[in-house]
């Protein structure tokens, strides 16, 4: 390509910096809800395949027919079947869990959180399987009450201030009466989403301590298990649901395809928002272009007059359509990538369970392959239009 075309093309842009602007700030919008949304979706596709690598032999076993993952801090079971569950072949462990939403508080500091009441005979099995494992101090030993152990979120791993072993924090109870737990020990990160990932925004403590606290003596809100192999994962399921009538057993891969259906479709209603998004930026890269060489007859007349090609004017307008659009797609790219880590950030600090955006090939290849495209198609018209100019009328045309 000519390099005179595009010192004539940055040119034409600068003067008309206002237009250019407003015509980018189409593009920087929609390129940059693209990124964010493809980055997002990266993010959790990485961290479902992690999940499903380290927990795909785990069961969720939840209190009720038809019950879903989101009923387990309401419906409760008897813990009594716990054992009947570890005596099923290929039951490699067990994890009755007692679980409820409430608030800890530390040093004045009140955070929302989720309490699991574990017993430490069966848990400590069951996480030196399937993780996570301890970071700092221990985990309860038998017989403990009133001690806790602080997923990694909770403990401080996100940037907070650390709550460390030997230190104190208070739960609240269901009439918001405080009980006093000393901190024995703190997860490292799960390395999980969903299910397992809770841990990293959660408290455990003994089983019997926070039945006692809520009333619920006996009572557990789901069981995990773990298989010694995922092929006998769906001879277990069926044992389970001979043994126990009346539950819903679901595998950790069906939980993840749940989470993951309605993510998709969540993701897919704003890709199409952002995609309505990009075609507003196209159609303003086409209507400025077209106002650029309306305005512009009479220049293009003279660089035909004197000598110019067809394909000289056809690549200028071009050149001009392709670098607004590709310089709006570099800042959206960057502003779409901030934006991720930014509203993940903000989750995250609610306590959300949300992995980190992932910014790889794929992320880059649709960012600038949509930024290319919408340049390309929506300069064609104009540059073709500007290029088949009849010189001489050109030169006529009123300024």
């Amino acid at each position: 390509m000519d390099p005179e075309v595009i010192r004539v093309s940055l040119r034409n842009l600068r003067r008309r910096k206002l237009r250019t602007f407003f015509t980018m700030l189409g593009i920087i919008i929609a390129v940059g809800a693209i990124t964010a949304l493809v980055s997002i979706t990266e993010g959790f596709q990485t961290s479902v395949q992690k999940t499903l690598r380290t927990t795909g032999n785990v069961i969720i076993v939840l209190p009720g027919v038809h019950a879903s993952i989101m009923s387990i801090a309401t419906e409760t079971m008897s813990q009594g079947w716990a054992a009947k569950v570890a005596d099923i072949p290929h039951v490699e462990a067990v994890n009755p869990v007692l679980m409820k939403f409430t608030v800890l508080q530390y040093r004045g500091t009140q955070v929302q959180t989720t309490v699991m009441g574990v017993s430490p005979r069966y848990a400590s099995r069951f996480y030196a399987l399937t993780g996570p494992q301890i970071e700092r101090g221990q985990f309860f030993p038998q017989g403990s009450s009133y001690k806790a152990v602080l997923g990694y979120e909770i403990a401080g791993g996100n940037g907070k201030s650390q709550i460390l072993p030997g230190q104190t924090i208070e739960i609240y109870g269901p009439r918001g009466n405080e009980f006093e737990f000393r901190v024995v020990g703190s997860f490292k990160p799960s390395g999980q989403a969903f299910v397992a990932g809770f841990i990293d925004n959660s408290v455990l403590v003994p089983l019997g301590t926070l039945q006692e606290m809520y009333g619920a003596r006996g009572r557990i809100s789901f069981m995990e298990v773990a298989v010694d192999n995922v092929k006998f994962v769906g001879y277990v399921k069926n044992e389970i649901e001979r043994e126990i009538p009346g539950v819903t057993v679901l595998t950790e891969r069906q939980i993840v395809e749940n989470v993951v259906s309605i993510e998709n479709m969540l993701g897919n209603l704003l890709l199409g928002v952002a995609s309505i998004a990009l075609l507003v930026g196209a159609l303003g890269t086409v209507n400025t272009l077209l106002t650029s060489v309306t305005e512009r007859t009479r220049e293009i007349g003279v660089y035909r007059a004197l000598g110019a090609r067809r394909r000289f004017v056809l690549e200028m307008i071009l050149v001009e359509g392709v670098m607004m659009t590709l310089i709006g797609g570099i800042v959206g790219f960057f502003s779409g990538l901030s934006l991720s880590y930014a509203m993940v950030w903000a989750l995250r600090n609610r306590g959300q369970v949300i992995p980190w955006p992932v910014v790889d090939l794929k992320v880059i290849v649709i960012a600038f392959g949509v930024t290319l495209a919408v340049g390309l198609v929506s300069s064609l018209y104009p540059a073709k239009k500007a290029a088949d100019m009849n010189p001489a009328e050109a030169l006529r045309h009123p300024d």
